[in-house]
């Protein structure tokens, strides 16, 4: 049985590799580089990669076409939290002996499907021969206001878009509604709301929930230098609080806003059909804290702690 889509929460492995990869290879431009969703460049730019493996991120619940669009809302994700609007795409696909013609198009079929509703094309690539199927796009874009992680201060206000936990509940039972069972498959990241957000100034820090809430707060807090308080039952879930927090592959929007900006932010949303909900406040002590309760252990990481 293949694990947990994704990475799920915080842990010291891939922590490392990308501590690692930011001391030796920092940004020389004047750019934004390693350890927001996506690196700013010059001239408004700002590009983003992810990769998908079989057997690691995807099993036999998803149809080809499904990794396909996955594939891409994964990318225009990160695009959407920088405050971007993703504009084209590379892909480096490996396949294996023999070729499976049928998986191929309807993958492409589904990646094209997911470009067509961001608005992406498809520029360039690399095909290769491996051992398994593994799936990589880089998707670049525009961003005028770019958001970072690192703009949260004490007294913000913390919102998250859409529901969470849908994705958890379609991987982890053996039944589930419709529409977790869609998200799963087939999720559909409010990009064009964050880069509406972005425009209009609204957020101080910002990423999208790919690993859930409980290790993405904590990335965010650390990038800020602040902690936050959220309130558990403030959380839009249908599901349970660990579902909610420790599962990851949401693909919705966490974002700082200084409080008073309700009014605004809610009209937004309205204006962009999407959900949003107020779940907690920014404070200047370092913990991250969950009201009344623990903060639910991790439900898959990368790497498994090692013996020394």
């Amino acid at each position: 049985m293949p694990r947990s889509p994704r990475r799920g929460v915080e842990n010291e492995g891939e922590a490392w590799v990308v501590e690692t990869a930011r001391a030796l290879f920092p940004l020389e431009t004047s750019g934004v580089g390693i350890g927001d969703d996506a690196a700013v460049l010059p001239l408004g730019n700002v590009v983003t990669m992810d990769t998908m493996v079989e057997g690691v991120h995807w099993d036999a619940r998803l149809s080809p076409a499904d990794v396909g669009w996955k594939l891409a809302a994964v990318n225009v994700s990160d695009i959407g939290a920088m405050g971007g609007r993703p504009r084209w795409a590379t892909l480096s696909l490996t396949l294996p002996r023999p070729l499976d013609r049928d998986w191929v198009g309807a993958f492409y079929g589904g990646l094209a499907e997911a470009f067509a509703a961001y608005g992406v094309a498809l520029v360039g690539g690399d095909t290769t021969r491996g051992p398994a199927r593994v799936a990589a796009l880089t998707v670049g874009g525009t961003v005028s206001r770019p958001v970072l992680r690192s703009g949260a201060r004490p007294g913000d206000e913390l919102w998250v878009t859409g529901e969470l936990g849908r994705s958890a509940q379609a991987f982890l039972r053996s039944e589930c509604s419709a529409e977790a069972l869609a998200w799963f498959r087939r999720p559909r990241p409010p990009v064009a709301f964050g880069a509406a957000l972005a425009e209009a100034g609204l957020p101080t820090a910002m990423m999208d929930l790919s690993d859930g809430l409980a290790a993405d707060l904590h990335r965010l807090c650390a990038a800020s230098g602040c902690g936050a308080l959220v309130e558990p039952y403030a959380l839009p879930t249908t599901g349970t609080i660990a579902e909610a927090v420790a599962f990851g592959e949401d693909f919705e929007l966490l974002f700082t806003a200084a409080a008073g900006e309700d009014v605004a932010i809610c009209s937004l949303a309205e204006k962009f059909e999407t959900r949003v909900s107020k779940v907690g406040i920014v404070r200047g002590s370092p913990v991250v804290s969950l009201i009344g309760l623990e903060w639910p252990r991790s439900l898959f990481s990368h790497f498994e702690r090692e013996s020394s």
